[in-house]
Protein backbone atom coordinates (compact mmCIF):
# COMPACT_ATOMS: atom_id res chain seq x y z
CA UNK A 1 0.00 0.00 0.00
CA UNK A 2 1.03 2.92 -0.94
CA UNK A 3 1.84 6.38 1.44
CA UNK A 4 -0.44 9.24 1.13
CA UNK A 5 1.09 12.72 0.35
CA UNK A 6 -0.80 13.63 4.15
CA UNK A 7 -1.37 11.47 7.13
CA UNK A 8 -3.71 13.67 9.77
CA UNK A 9 -1.89 16.66 7.41
CA UNK A 10 1.57 15.96 8.19
CA UNK A 11 3.42 15.83 4.78
CA UNK A 12 4.73 12.38 4.36
CA UNK A 13 7.78 13.49 1.64
CA UNK A 14 10.98 13.46 2.75
CA UNK A 15 12.05 16.92 1.90
CA UNK A 16 8.73 18.46 3.93
CA UNK A 17 10.63 18.85 7.57
CA UNK A 18 10.93 22.21 7.87
CA UNK A 19 6.48 21.41 7.24
CA UNK A 20 7.07 19.06 10.06
CA UNK A 21 8.89 21.41 12.49
CA UNK A 22 5.85 23.70 12.39
CA UNK A 23 2.91 21.01 13.20
CA UNK A 24 5.30 19.77 16.35
CA UNK A 25 5.84 22.86 17.07
CA UNK A 26 2.06 23.69 17.50
CA UNK A 27 1.31 20.04 18.72
CA UNK A 28 3.31 20.84 21.78
CA UNK A 29 1.67 23.97 22.90
CA UNK A 30 -1.86 22.10 22.01
CA UNK A 31 -0.60 19.62 24.20
CA UNK A 32 0.47 21.56 27.08
CA UNK A 33 -2.88 23.67 26.87
CA UNK A 34 -4.44 20.94 27.42
CA UNK A 35 -3.16 18.82 30.03
CA UNK A 36 -2.90 22.41 31.73
CA UNK A 37 -6.43 23.16 31.56
CA UNK A 38 -7.77 19.54 32.21
CA UNK A 39 -5.05 18.17 34.80
CA UNK A 40 -3.41 21.39 36.09
CA UNK A 41 -0.43 20.30 35.10
CA UNK A 42 1.59 20.00 32.34
CA UNK A 43 2.16 16.27 33.03
CA UNK A 44 0.95 12.75 31.21
CA UNK A 45 1.02 9.78 33.55
CA UNK A 46 3.21 6.63 32.24
CA UNK A 47 1.24 3.47 33.51
CA UNK A 48 4.49 1.21 33.16
CA UNK A 49 6.70 3.67 35.32
CA UNK A 50 3.57 4.48 37.41
CA UNK A 51 5.09 7.90 37.63
CA UNK A 52 3.69 11.55 35.37
CA UNK A 53 5.95 12.41 32.74
CA UNK A 54 6.21 16.18 32.42
CA UNK A 55 6.31 17.86 29.14
CA UNK A 56 8.19 21.48 29.33
CA UNK A 57 8.68 23.11 26.00
CA UNK A 58 12.15 24.55 25.70
CA UNK A 59 13.09 20.99 26.21
CA UNK A 60 10.72 18.67 25.02
CA UNK A 61 9.64 20.38 22.12
CA UNK A 62 13.29 21.54 21.50
CA UNK A 63 15.01 18.11 20.58
CA UNK A 64 11.95 17.21 19.41
CA UNK A 65 11.65 19.65 16.55
CA UNK A 66 14.79 18.59 15.97
CA UNK A 67 14.67 15.10 15.22
CA UNK A 68 10.78 14.18 15.10
CA UNK A 69 11.05 16.72 11.57
CA UNK A 70 12.99 14.06 9.84
CA UNK A 71 10.11 11.25 9.22
CA UNK A 72 6.67 11.26 9.09
CA UNK A 73 5.89 8.87 11.68
CA UNK A 74 8.07 10.55 14.22
CA UNK A 75 5.81 13.56 13.58
CA UNK A 76 2.80 11.61 13.84
CA UNK A 77 3.60 10.16 17.07
CA UNK A 78 4.24 14.06 18.61
CA UNK A 79 0.74 14.27 17.31
CA UNK A 80 0.00 11.28 19.97
CA UNK A 81 2.32 12.03 22.30
CA UNK A 82 -0.25 11.82 24.78
CA UNK A 83 -1.14 7.91 24.36
CA UNK A 84 2.38 7.44 23.48
CA UNK A 85 3.57 8.63 27.10
CA UNK A 86 0.41 6.94 28.88
CA UNK A 87 1.19 3.05 27.26
CA UNK A 88 5.08 3.47 26.27
CA UNK A 89 6.30 -0.11 27.75
CA UNK A 90 10.18 -1.11 28.25
CA UNK A 91 11.33 -3.65 24.55
CA UNK A 92 12.28 -6.61 26.16
CA UNK A 93 15.90 -7.33 25.81
CA UNK A 94 16.69 -3.47 25.96
CA UNK A 95 17.45 -1.73 29.41
CA UNK A 96 15.29 1.10 30.48
CA UNK A 97 17.61 3.06 32.66
CA UNK A 98 20.76 4.52 31.28
CA UNK A 99 23.16 7.10 32.21
CA UNK A 100 22.91 10.49 29.99
CA UNK A 101 25.40 11.49 27.79
CA UNK A 102 28.42 13.81 28.76
CA UNK A 103 27.84 16.21 26.18
CA UNK A 104 25.07 17.83 24.38
CA UNK A 105 21.54 18.63 25.43
CA UNK A 106 21.40 15.42 28.16
CA UNK A 107 23.94 17.12 30.25
CA UNK A 108 22.89 20.54 29.69
CA UNK A 109 19.74 20.15 31.19
CA UNK A 110 20.68 17.66 33.94
CA UNK A 111 19.32 14.84 33.73
CA UNK A 112 20.73 12.21 36.37
CA UNK A 113 19.08 8.95 34.18
CA UNK A 114 17.48 8.30 30.98
CA UNK A 115 14.51 6.24 30.93
CA UNK A 116 13.81 4.45 27.52
CA UNK A 117 10.48 2.65 26.32
CA UNK A 118 8.65 2.08 23.19
CA UNK A 119 5.10 2.32 21.73
CA UNK A 120 4.06 0.35 18.89
CA UNK A 121 1.25 1.71 16.38
CA UNK A 122 -0.56 -0.62 14.64
CA UNK A 123 -3.38 -0.56 12.28
CA UNK A 124 -5.32 -3.25 10.45
CA UNK A 125 -6.44 -0.81 7.76
CA UNK A 126 -3.10 0.87 6.67
CA UNK A 127 0.10 -1.10 6.57
CA UNK A 128 2.53 2.02 6.49
CA UNK A 129 0.63 2.79 10.29
CA UNK A 130 2.43 0.25 11.37
CA UNK A 131 5.63 1.48 12.96
CA UNK A 132 7.23 1.41 16.41
CA UNK A 133 8.51 4.42 18.15
CA UNK A 134 11.26 5.18 20.90
CA UNK A 135 10.21 7.50 23.73
CA UNK A 136 13.64 9.17 25.82
CA UNK A 137 12.49 10.28 29.05
CA UNK A 138 14.74 12.79 31.27
CA UNK A 139 15.01 11.58 35.07
CA UNK A 140 16.00 15.20 37.22
CA UNK A 141 17.76 14.92 40.56
CA UNK A 142 14.25 14.72 42.44
CA UNK A 143 12.60 12.21 40.22
CA UNK A 144 10.57 14.15 38.21
CA UNK A 145 10.68 12.57 34.11
CA UNK A 146 10.50 14.55 31.46
CA UNK A 147 10.01 14.15 28.06
CA UNK A 148 13.25 14.31 25.94
CA UNK A 149 12.19 13.12 22.76
CA UNK A 150 10.46 10.78 20.16
CA UNK A 151 11.06 9.23 16.98
CA UNK A 152 10.47 6.57 14.86
CA UNK A 153 13.12 3.43 14.97
CA UNK A 154 13.97 0.45 12.57
CA UNK A 155 13.38 -2.64 13.98
CA UNK A 156 16.15 -5.61 13.25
Amino acid sequence: METPEYIEGIPTEKKESRKRREIIKKEYIRLIEKLQNTRGKKAVYNHYLQTDVYIIMRKSEKKASNSAAFNWQSTFAVKHLEVVIEKAVPMEGKPIFTLPKTTGKQKEFGYVNMATLYYDFQSDEYDYLNFTVKLVLGVKSDGRHVQYSVNKIELA
